[in-house]
């Protein structure tokens, strides 16, 4: 089975149509010119259409719930409607595994220290367990049946106070969301607080947040009879909607309708056209997105942001590798990603990074070392920065999984330091053959260091000093 989808845009852009499957989207970038502003009261839109079997999708994200603050933290949920818009009934069963899970999550898009925008994941919650499906028809002619199952073309709403009923929401640590399986009843350790278990976001995130900061929320549901191994119909089973938090962090109004089967990290790419953002399908496994931009500092320097959404690979991703022609000269590493809480296993431990002629990798622990490392898991999306004195080019990241599995690593486009290949003479690293430049061979002068042994005679000598010479100045 294929998912089959077209990217429509609003009355800006009217009469351009993009056609194309999020199965096979091995590098998808979404056209600049289907891609508006979120400020303008416009967006991409997905539609699915024509599936074969169960499709479920977050059709509306329609209420919200504020919740007390405790321990540094906010705590929200949010309101669901979904819709079976494929042409078989979805599974529905209230007292086995054989239902929807739900879950929610909250995104930032803020200026950084150097104004530049970040979209960042801030929060998550438990997942809600799915019962007695409703037969409405929000989403056209509604094929009614009984609860156990959402007919083809019905609805059925989970209002932000049942998505937010701490004693029916399950761990997310349980479900594998590339096959949709998940143990039943779900676990239900002790609990307490007005935080546990719900939308939490750390209060930090939320309150005195930088000038022209913006907010969205993602619903996304798991099936267990529509989901990547059966041909992709779980890659458009969530939605992002825009919200508006006050001062003090609550959730005041909705400030754009509900984003159709995309996810909230494309709000960053609707924000901001330049940002390249890439669809990477897993057969069988699931979907990442990877979106990228490099910015200009003004001062010789350029800030690198990239953000990794997974959506439904259970196999999750434990490396980023960004590969360079030479030294990036890297510095201001950055990570950022969304914290597990209420039991969850998983420790939000910075990534490590590391960097040299090759260009920079970020990884985790690995599974052997580690099978609870933090790792890049479903529904969730991590960030990775960096500082360069190199500007951007295309280049192909490569993404690792973290655990075993038959499949090579993924790649995608993104922007890269554009390093200069094989700058001879550069014997300091800094980017242009100078006076120190000299000054290093000179004092290497009739020595065997491989530094200034810049043909590779073994020794320091005038063939060397000609060739410094030769390629005196900027790289």
């Amino acid at each position: 089975m294929r998912n089959t989808f077209i990217l429509s845009v609003s009355a800006v852009s009217v009469g351009l149509i993009l056609i194309g499957s999020m199965t096979n989207a091995a590098d998808v970038e979404l056209d600049q010119s289907s891609t508006t502003s979120l400020a303008n009261g416009s967006a991409l839109n997905a539609e699915p259409l024509g599936v074969v079997g169960p499709d479920v999708v977050v059709w509306d994200l329609q209420s919200y719930t504020n919740y007390s603050a405790s321990g540094g933290y906010d705590a929200y949920s949010i309101g669901t409607v979904s819709c079976n818009v494929g042409d078989e009934p979805l599974l529905w069963i209230s007292n086995n595994n054989e239902h929807p899970v739900i879950g929610q999550s909250m995104y930032r898009l803020a200026p950084g220290p150097n104004g530049h925008p970040r979209m960042e994941m801030i929060g998550q919650s438990w997942l809600k367990h799915g019962f007695c499906a409703l037969s409405q028809s929000e989403c056209g002619p509604c094929q009614a049946t009984s609860c156990s199952t959402l007919g083809v073309n019905c609805s059925d709403p989970y209002t932000a106070s049942r998505n937010g009923s701490q004693s029916t929401l399950g761990p997310k640590f349980e479900v594998n969301a590339t096959t949709g399986v998940y143990p039943y009843p779900p676990s239900n350790p002790v609990y307490s607080g007005s935080t546990a278990r719900r939308l939490r976001v750390p209060q930090n995130m939320v309150t005195d947040v930088p000038s022209g900061s913006t907010f969205f929320v993602e619903g996304q549901y798991v099936c267990p009879d529509d989901n990547p191994t059966q041909g992709g119909n779980g890659d458009n089973n969530m939605s992002y909607r825009g919200v508006d938090l006050n001062n003090g962090g609550n959730i005041v109004g909705f400030t754009t309708e509900t984003q159709l089967a995309l996810p909230a990290l494309s709000a960053w790419k609707a924000a901001d056209p330049a940002v390249k953002y890439r669809r990477i399908g897993v057969t069988g496994m699931g979907q990442m997105i990877v979106a990228s931009r490099a910015y200009d500092n003004g001062d010789g320097t350029w800030d690198y942001e990239y953000a990794v959404y997974n959506q439904n690979i259970d196999a999750s991703i434990g490396r980023l590798i960004i590969p360079t022609n030479g030294d990036p000269m890297a510095t201001s590493f950055g990570f950022a990603c969304p914290e597990y809480h209420s039991g969850e296993p998983y420790e939000p431990t910075p990534w490590s990074n590391s960097t040299d002629a090759n260009g920079i990798v970020f990884a985790t622990e690995s599974f052997e070392q580690n099978a609870n490392a933090n790792a890049i898991r479903w529904g969730t999306t991590y960030n990775f920065r960096f500082t360069s004195p190199y500007p951007p080019t295309n280049g192909q990241i490569e993404m690792d999984f973290f655990k075993e599995t038959s499949e090579a690593n993924r790649f995608a486009l993104a922007d890269v330091p554009d390093v200069p290949e094989n700058c001879v003479g550069d014997i300091d690293g800094n980017g242009s053959v100078d006076f120190e430049d000299l000054l290093n061979l000179l004092s290497a002068w009739d020595s065997d260091n491989p530094e200034a042994d810049l043909d590779g005679s073994g020794t320091v000598e005038f063939n060397d000093l000609l060739t410094l010479l030769s390629a005196y100045g900027d790289c």
